[in-house]
C-alpha cells in the first residue's frame, strides 16, 4: 500500500475508536464496537478507505482469538465436547432456514436462484461471496446480505439480552502465563498464514484458539487478555464492519438491501427467540450466550460480542464455529441440488 493508502486506513481506525470511546461514555452495550462501525462508515463513505481493511480485521480476529484462548481451561474444553448435538442441530436448522428463506429473497431482491441460497446461507461473507464467485452468482448481492445481517445482529443482541451480568469472573490464576497469552497470539498467527492458503475456514480466529487448546492440554495456564487489547479488537472488528457499510453498493442493489432487512430479520427472530428457548432446555448456558451462539453472524463479530458483553465467548465461538464449518461443507451440493436446473442453467 502506498503512503497515502496507509494514511487514510489509520484515520479509518483512529475515528473509529474515538467514535467507540464517545458511545462507550453512554454505557451502550457493545459501546466499542457499534461506535466504531459508525465512525468507519462514515469516514469510508465520506474521506474514503484506500487501504486495505482485510487486515484491520484479521488483526481483531487474531486478538479476539487469543482472548477466548486465555479462558479455555480443561473443563471449559470437557463442556463444549458434551455441547457438540446441540451445536450440529443449531447448524443444522440454521441452514434449513436458510434455504427455506432463499426462495422469498429471490423474490424481493429480483435475483437468481443461485444467488439467493448464497446470501441466506448463514455462513461467513468472504466465504459466500467467494463461492458466487466462482458459480457466477451475484457476489454484490451476496456481500450486501450478508454484512445487512452481521450489523441487524451486533445492534440487536446486545439491546435484546444486555450485558450477563451473572457471569462471575474467575478467581486470577497466580500461575497463568503471559507467555502463553503471547504464544496463542504469535503461534495463531503463523498458523493463520499457512492455513489460509489451505482454505481453512476463520483461521484468524480459529488457530489462536487451537495454539490454547494445546496449551491447556499441556496443563498450561493462559493469562487473560488485557482489557485495552481486548478494546482495541472491538475497534478493529467494528472498523472492518463499518467499512462494508458503502453507500454505493446499497445504492446499486436496493431490492437485496430490502430483502436482506426482510429475510434476515426472520432468521435472525427464528433462531433467537423461536430456537434458543428450545436449546435452553437442553444445555445449561445463559441466554445471551446462546442468543450469540446462533445468531447467523460472523465468526470473528459474534465472539468479539461475547467478550464485550460478559457472554461465554468459548462456547459461542463452538457454537458459531460448527454452523459455519457445516454450512461450507453444505454449500456446493446445495448450489446444485436446490439452484442448478438439470442442464446446468438457474431455473
Amino acid at each position: 500500500m502506498t503512503l497515502g493508502a496507509n494514511l487514510t486506513l489509520a484515520g479509518g481506525v483512529a475515528t473509529s475508536a474515538v467514535v467507540g470511546w464517545l458511545l462507550s461514555l453512554t454505557g451502550v452495550p457493545l459501546a466499542w464496537i457499534l461506535g466504531a462501525m459508525a465512525g468507519s462508515a462514515v469516514y469510508s463513505n465520506t474521506v474514503g478507505l484506500g487501504g486495505k481493511t482485510k487486515y484491520a480485521r484479521r488483526l481483531g480476529q487474531l486478538m479476539i482469538g487469543g482472548a477466548t484462548a486465555a479462558v479455555l481451561t480443561p473443563g471449559i474444553l470437557g463442556e463444549l465436547w458434551s455441547f457438540l448435538p446441540a451445536m450440529i442441530a443449531a447448524a443444522i436448522v440454521a441452514n434449513a432456514l436458510g434455504v427455506a428463506l432463499a426462495f422469498p429473497l429471490q423474490k424481493i431482491a429480483g435475483v437468481d436462484r443461485k444467488t439467493a441460497l448464497l446470501a441466506t446461507l448463514p455462513a461467513g461473507m468472504s466465504e459466500m461471496a467467494s463461492l458466487a464467485r466462482e458459480t457466477g452468482a451475484q457476489a454484490d448481492v451476496v456481500m450486501v446480505v450478508h454484512t445487512l445481517r452481521v450489523v441487524m445482529i451486533v445492534v440487536l443482541v446486545p439491546f435484546l439480552f444486555g450485558i450477563d451480568r451473572s457471569a462471575v469472573a474467575d478467581a486470577a490464576d497466580p500461575q497463568a502465563s503471559l507467555v502463553a497469552l503471547a504464544a496463542c497470539i504469535a503461534g495463531g498467527l503463523v498458523l493463520s498464514v499457512v492455513t489460509a492458503r489451505l482454505g481453512v475456514l476463520n483461521p484468524w480466529v480459529i488457530m489462536p484458539m487451537v495454539v490454547g487448546i494445546a496449551l491447556v492440554a499441556m496443563n498450561v495456564s493462559i493469562a487473560p487478555m488485557p482489557w485495552w487489547m481486548i478494546i482495541g479488537a472491538q475497534v478493529l472488528i467494528g472498523f472492518s464492519l463499518g467499512a462494508r457499510l458503502k453507500k454505493e453498493d446499497f445504492a446499486r442493489v436496493p431490492r437485496a438491501a430490502l430483502a436482506a432487512v426482510i429475510c434476515s430479520g426472520g432468521l435472525i427472530l427464528i433462531m433467537v427467540f423461536g430456537f434458543v428457548p428450545v436449546l435452553a432446555l437442553l444445555v445449561d448456558v445463559a441466554p445471551v450466550s446462546l442468543a450469540l451462539g446462533v445468531a447467523p453472524g460472523g465468526l470473528g463479530e459474534m465472539i468479539a460480542s461475547a467478550k464485550a458483553l460478559g457472554a461465554a465467548a468459548a462456547i459461542v465461538a463452538g457454537f458459531q464455529f460448527i454452523r459455519s464449518f457445516l454450512t461450507n461443507i453444505m454449500a456446493p451440493p446445495l448450489l446444485v441440488r436446490f439452484a442448478v436446473g438439470p442442464k446446468g442453467n438457474d431455473p
